[in-house]
């Protein structure tokens, strides 16, 4: 699967300060022209290629769900074929930026912030419930790849992991009829 780089941000004229955005925030890179300021985009851009977190506050609690989810998306966008990101992206910004889109601390997103998430999928009846518990699987691999990156506490990981898949027959969802076998006679045709 071929790599995809995004383009980066723009190395930008902020009063006397070269700055650059990602996702919301300013980045100052020192004084605008300086010979500093080019070396520091430089850096910024090499990390944040290499490292979608790298601008989070690591190990601090004023990651956002918002923030962890985009950095996801980023370096998902990059290492995953285009369906799977697409799936990701219809879990990631269809349910759970929906509900946790604010300013939300990842470490205040608890089992049950996890159940209301499923919930909504539930109810959507968009998906059968095996898909709803792959979904669900998605949003704990992306805490997980916070904790990798020191975006996530893992004790907040630790604890998503704890939310059990929805069993068969779980109330206002539905499964899809299991596949039949080929029927003997077709299988028998194609010997011939």
């Amino acid at each position: 699967m071929p790599v995809l780089k995004s383009r980066p941000p723009k190395y930008q004229r902020s009063g006397k300060y070269a700055v650059v955005y990602q996702h919301g925030k300013r980045i100052y890179l020192g004084d605008y022209g300086s010979p500093e300021s080019h070396t520091a985009y430089s850096r910024f851009v090499a990390e944040s290629q290499a490292n979608p977190t790298f601008y989070l506050s690591k190990g601090e609690p004023n990651v956002s769900v918002k923030e962890l989810a985009v950095a996801f998306l980023d370096h998902a966008k990059v290492t995953q074929s285009s369906t799977d990101y697409k799936n990701c992206c219809t879990v990631v910004l269809d349910f759970l930026l929906k509900l946790y889109g604010d300013s939300t601390p990842v470490d205040s997103f608890k089992p049950s912030c996890l159940k209301l998430v499923r919930e909504e999928m539930v109810k959507s009846q968009r998906f059968c419930r095996n898909t709803i518990n792959k979904y669900i699987r998605r949003i704990v691999s992306l805490f997980a790849w916070g904790v990798e990156n020191d975006s996530v506490p893992a004790p907040t990981w630790q604890a998503l992991k704890t939310v059990r898949a929805l069993p068969k027959g779980y109330p206002g969802t539905f499964d899809h009829p299991e596949r039949e076998g080929v029927p003997e006679w077709v299988r028998g045709s194609e010997n011939k």
